[in-house]
């Protein structure tokens, strides 16, 4: 599956989760509207979900114009600009540019105005920085930029430091470097540090500043300029994008240049300027009125009456012990509760109680920031804005133990300094289920683990030891892998979920196509960190099998919801958290999961031989035809080809040239498999291995009579885990000098099937990739899925930029 798949996936599954708690695609019943409250659901609720903070849409004056413009021009007024414009655009222009004190140009909304001006402002030889959280509007142009040529990249949000690094490695290898911003981030209500950016402007010619104002005009800056316009001192290189819609009431996005000689150029050669159709004359009419509004001062008394609401709802949101995430005066609003089960629980109660605010949840916010925005308008009154600060301070310390999440992993999500909070009274919950956590096998009843996962894969007990001996203080980064036990038990004791994780540092490429791998394979020879993060997985990436226990007569869905929160408490520094290899066709336990918020996404197939047949011809007997034949023509000639050797606790004890060896063997194998693109193993994990008894190394020589070398080194090796009704061959090494001609892989098929049957398994877990020739050897799909809780999708964003310049790359080749 491929990025953009993946991602919509997961967007899919976070809506499709929202949708189910009745928080997203609400639709007012109201006749007609008052600003105040809005009818959903049959009764009224006090809407503190509008971005007009001014309350403009009602205003008698805008309303009158509207009228005026329908009265004398239509409904509309269909033509392109291009060829002919209706007389009211000049008025409103012209009105606009007093306003903004410069060149404007006016666009049917502010995300046409971006596909407009980007790809004309900003040429081939330049390079793009783009703000991480930047609007998603303004991301919109990036596949123009890059198809035209230009560099494009992301920047983690608000890192200025980085900026000024990024800018001056650019500017020696492209004309300019532009950066792409919010002035006013749409979700937190953070800022932009104008300030730290101006200067930059100051101290690097080559920079260019791109702002997008849509959330900062009118209710602040002189004229209702803006935020961005305001601020900024001088504009020179500076663009900014601003609404017409949101406080300023009317309809419409505009660029606001620093010079007339490109606002010229930018309307003749934007697509969409040439292209689209107009803003019709109501909403003109409506924003000249608008315009008007602002040149009288007339909006002066309204942005003091706004800021006086901000300022009461920062101050008694500290006053309440609310998670405020950012301290900034600005309309938009929001309470963080890191957890996406928390913030459905808030949401529904405040809706319940007539209060409408935003659910805020992956993909607006990544998912361990979701939380609860809200917007101030001139509509509400003080009181409007006490009931809800209120009501979520008295509901959220109960929401909060049931969701499981403490006040310090809010603080931590969001970068909050821990505040001296005054002791709450405890709030009694019903406590059915408890979650035991270790981070070591062995502290835990070896005998019970083993009795509910032993026989499901490669992690009983004692594989687990081996795991933790090998990974468990790894000098190398990749290689440093961190184990968390989970057991979750009923009041009696009784288990009802077991399971473990790993944190480890995953490659983002992992399960991305090869040529996008390739792509960023090339990168890592200078930066071989490029594009991984920590990744907190079920199981490991050395493990195959079921990794999950759930007893299905009991609670298990509450002791998944107290699963996933335990391992958000865990996975602290993780960007992912990943339920690995469950059931495709388990459709009650996806369902649990996506509750949860979780998404699913297939899973490489996993292929799997039950070992049912008691001799060679029974096996035989059980193949499909054309399976049974390439047995007969193809593997029987060869079984006998190979010298076998098989290395294990108490046999010989190879040297360390050998041992090199058949490490070499496996990086082979490693290196050209990108497909699954993983780190390579640690180069002890053979002898490491066979010290316990459930693991052991075969390996395969080609004899001399069969075209091999007198006392040449082997051709294959393989590492397995067995234990009790499983075998798992979980590496394999190849020389592929002998895999053509001498079937040296499917040889260790053919070998594995053997050490298989003479361990007594009745299961052998074949794991990922090349599905077609393990199907000769018996073995049949099983479809899996991966469920993802994504915490962070800066990774990911990267990564499908590369994607873009993998898929540009080959359409050039083609």
């Amino acid at each position: 599956m491929g990025e953009a798949t993946q991602r919509l996936e997961l967007v899919d599954a976070a809506v499709e989760a929202a949708l189910s708690h009745g928080l997203v695609r609400l639709r007012a019943e109201d006749w007609a509207l008052d600003g105040r409250q809005i009818q959903l659901r049959g009764a009224p609720r006090i809407n503190f979900a509008s971005c007009s903070a001014l309350g403009l849409e009602l205003d008698p004056r805008l309303r009158e114009g509207a009228a005026d413009a329908l009265a004398r021009y239509g409904t509309q007024f269909s033509s392109s600009r291009t060829y002919l414009e209706n007389p009211l655009y000049q008025e409103f222009e012209q009105l606009l540019e007093q306003i903004v004190d410069a060149p404007v140009m006016v666009s049917p909304n502010t995300t046409l105005a971006h596909l407009t001006a980007l790809p004309v402002i900003v040429a081939e030889q330049d390079a793009v920085i783009l703000d991480h959280y930047v609007h998603h509007t303004v991301q919109l142009a990036v596949p123009q930029l890059r198809q035209q040529g230009s560099h494009v990249e992301f920047l983690r949000h608000g890192r200025i430091d980085q900026l000024e690094e990024r800018i001056r490695d650019l500017s020696a290898r492209h004309a300019k470097v532009w950066y792409l911003a919010d002035g006013v981030y749409s979700m937190f209500g953070d800022l932009a540090p104008l300030d730290a950016l101006s200067w930059l402007l100051l101290r690097h010619e080559q920079f260019h500043l791109y702002v997008d104002d849509a959330h900062g005009m009118s209710w602040t800056g002189r004229k209702g300029r803006g935020y961005a316009l305001e601020q900024l001192a001088s504009r020179e290189r500076v663009f900014v994008a601003i609404s017409l819609n949101k406080s300023f009431a009317a309809g419409g996005g505009a660029i606001v240049f620093p010079d007339a000689e490109t606002r010229r150029r930018v309307s003749h050669c934007g697509g969409p300027m040439t292209f689209t159709g107009p803003l019709q004359p109501p909403v003109l009419g409506a924003a000249i009125a608008s315009a008007k509004l602002h040149l009288s001062g007339a909006i002066d008394a309204l942005q003091q009456q706004l800021l006086a609401r901000i300022q009461f709802t920062n101050r008694r949101a500290r006053e309440l012990e609310l998670p405020l995430v950012s301290a900034s005066e600005v309309p938009t609003r929001y309470l963080g509760f890191s957890s996406m089960p928390l913030a459905y629980d808030v949401a529904r109660r405040l809706l319940d109680r007539g209060l409408l605010a935003n659910l805020a949840t992956f993909p607006a916010v990544p998912s361990n920031r979701s939380g609860l925005r809200f917007a101030l308008t001139c509509h509400q009154s003080l009181a409007d804005i006490e009931m809800l600060l209120s009501e979520t301070a008295d509901y959220l310390p109960g929401a909060m133990k049931r969701a499981g999440v403490s006040r310090e992993t809010i603080d931590r999500a969001f970068r909050l300094a821990p505040a001296a909070r005054a002791a709450r009274p405890a709030v009694p919950a019903a406590q059915t289920l408890a979650c035991q956590h270790e981070t070591a096998i062995d502290a835990l009843d070896p005998a019970e683990w083993d009795a509910l996962l032993g026989d499901r894969g490669s992690f009983d007990a004692r594989g687990l030891r081996t795991l933790e001996r090998v990974f468990g203080e790894h000098q190398k980064p990749e290689n440093r892998w961190r184990f968390h036990y989970y057991v979750v038990r009923d009041t009696a004791g009784r288990p009802v979920l077991a399971t473990f994780f790993t944190e480890a540092l995953w490659k983002d490429d992992m399960l991305a196509p090869t040529p996008v791998s390739k792509a960023v394979e090339a990168r890592r020879t200078d930066a071989p960190y490029f594009l991984t993060s920590r990744v907190f997985s079920m199981g490991s990436l050395l493990t195959e099998g079921d990794h999950l226990y759930l007893d299905r007569s009991a609670d298990w869905r509450g002791a998944l919801a107290l699963l996933l929160r335990s391992a958000e408490e865990h996975a602290d520094a993780a960007s992912l958290i990943v339920f690995r290899d469950l059931a495709a066709a388990d459709a009650e336990l996806e369902a649990a999961l996506r509750e949860l918020g979780m998404a699913a996404i297939p899973a490489p197939t996993s292929m799997v031989v039950d070992v049912d047949w008691s001799s060679r011809e029974e096996f035989l007997a059980r193949l499909p035809r054309e399976a049974r034949r390439f047995q007969r023509r193809v593997m029987a000639p060869l079984e006998d080809s190979y010298a076998v050797e098989v290395i294990e606790k108490g046999s010989r004890t190879p040297s360390e040239a050998e041992w090199g060896h058949l490490y070499q063997l496996y990086r082979n194998v490693q290196r050209s498999n990108l497909q699954l693109n993983t780190f390579p193993l640690p180069e002890d994990l053979f002898p490491q291995a066979v010290r316990d008894e459930c693991w052991e190394v075969f390996t395969l020589t080609l004899r001399p009579e069969h075209g091999g070398t007198p006392g040449s080194a082997p051709q294959v090796v393989g590492l397995s885990f067995f234990r009790g009704g499983s075998y798992v061959p979980l590496v394999v090494g190849l020389d592929y000098a002998y895999v053509q001609n001498h079937g040296a892989y499917r040889m260790w098929m053919h070998e594995s099937l053997r050490r298989a049957e003479a361990r007594g398994a009745r299961r052998i877990f074949f794991g990922m990739g090349s599905p077609v020739e393990k199907a000769r050897f018996g073995a049949r799909p099983e479809q899996r899925n991966l469920f993802l809780h994504s915490r962070d999708h800066f990774q990911s964003d990267v990564l499908a930029l590369i994607a873009q310049d993998a898929a540009l790359g080959q359409a050039k080749r083609e």
